[in-house]
Parts: C-alpha cells; sequence; structure tokens
C-alpha cells in the first residue's frame, strides 16, 4: 500500500519526450511520427492550465487524422519470417508509434501528465515539471552508493540507500537504527571436521616437507 495514496503524480515531461524519441528515433519515418514527434517536442513549452488543453486537443486531432493507421494489425500468417510470428497470431504493424501515443494519452486522462500548474498544487508554492533537481541532486549520491558497493546482495542495496535518505532527512539518528542483535552477534556455527565425521581422510593437495626431507641420510650404494 502506497504511504500517501492521495498525493498527486506529475510525470516528468523530459522523459516522456526521451521515451518519445526512443521509439521514434529522431528522424521518425512516416508522416504521423514526425507530426508527433513535433507534438512531444512541445511538451516543455506548456506552462499554464490553458496551453495543456490546447495541448491535449492537438494530441486528440493527431489521434483522430491517424487513429486507422496505428490501428493496423499484422498477422503472423502474412509475415511468417517475423520473429513474433513465433508465440504471436498478430500483432500492432506500427505498435512504436501507438505506444508513443498511448503513453501521453493515458497520463493526460490521468492528470499525471499537466499537474504542476493546477491551482490547488501550486497554492504552496510553483510545482516542478521535470525531475532535474532531483537527478541533479538527490540521485547521484545514491547512484555512486551503490557503485561503490556493487558487489551487495538486492536486499542490501535496498537498506544501504534508505540509510543514505535516512541520513539526509531533518535531525537524522543513525545510532537509532542499531538493535541488540546487532551489538552480540552469533557466533559463527562450527564445521565439523572429516575426522569428526568418520570419513577417510583424502589426499592433500599442499607439498610436505618432510616429504622430501627425512632426519637420516639416504643409504649411498653408490659403488
Amino acid at each position: 500500500m502506497p504511504c500517501w495514496p492521495g498525493t498527486r503524480i506529475q510525470r516528468c515531461l523530459v522523459h516522456v519526450q526521451r521515451n518519445t524519441k526512443t521509439d521514434l528515433t529522431l528522424k521518425p519515418r512516416l508522416q504521423a511520427g514526425k507530426e508527433l514527434k513535433r507534438l512531444s517536442d512541445q511538451l516543455t513549452r506548456v506552462h499554464t492550465i490553458e496551453e495543456a488543453v490546447r495541448w491535449g486537443e492537438a494530441l486528440n486531432a493527431w489521434h483522430e487524422r491517424w487513429k486507422t493507421l496505428i490501428d493496423e494489425r499484422t498477422m503472423a500468417k502474412d509475415d511468417p519470417a517475423n520473429p513474433k510470428a513465433s508465440h504471436q497470431s498478430w500483432w500492432w504493424t506500427h505498435q512504436e508509434l501507438r505506444r508513443c501515443y498511448r503513453r501521453p494519452e493515458h497520463l493526460f486522462q490521468d492528470r499525471q501528465l499537466f499537474a504542476f500548474p493546477e491551482p490547488e498544487l501550486t497554492a504552496g508554492g510553483p510545482v516542478e515539471r521535470t525531475t532535474n533537481r532531483l537527478e541533479g541532486g538527490v540521485n547521484p549520491p545514491i547512484k555512486r552508493t551503490l557503485l561503490q558497493h556493487h558487489g551487495l546482495p538486492e536486499s542490501h542495496m535496498g537498506r544501504a540507500c534508505e540509510r543514505h535518505c535516512y541520513t539526509k532527512t531533518d535531525n537524522p539518528d543513525p545510532a537509532s537504527l542499531i538493535r541488540d542483535e546487532h551489538q552480540q552477534p552469533q557466533p559463527a556455527p562450527k564445521r565439523e571436521t572429516r575426522q569428526e565425521q568418520d570419513e577417510p581422510e583424502h589426499y592433500g593437495t599442499a607439498i610436505n616437507w618432510n616429504e622430501f626431507h627425512t632426519p637420516v641420510r639416504y643409504p649411498n650404494t653408490t659403488l
């Protein structure tokens, strides 16, 4: 369960743009992709509710113009050489283009694309549209922590990140996290030797000095 289920979410507009560029590339081949990329590039130019509404209307107009294209399907029997045909009976012909439209559409409908200019949120001060300050100020130390301790198990990595974030809170008290079992660790279990297990001793892999040196001289049988 989330800690704050009623908290409004503002998706980073820069990341939405990057996702679009990843799917469409910087130079889309189809005219529909070129228009959608230009529309995505305008995301960071939105600053007011009126501009957000106009952007949403432009996205809807794009869909009305190209909905037949993004709804096209390719049947596996028509393209048997495609790797998808081995496990799918059909797929969207322009899957990347369709995904680039569906992503901002869902965010817009969920009010996560342009939450930052809403009056009830800006009443307490400006709301960030991107995660630039987070990526530049908070995340790098966490990434360095994981880089410096890259051998930790995944569960320990999570604890290391939690500890770093805790030290950045108001009046942190790291000593309060130490419990009694941390101060009195349990002794490691004793390993049984082969003699204790009544097993025959195997040949060793080390060199025994006595195998090459004896306390008496070798008999000299040379004439």
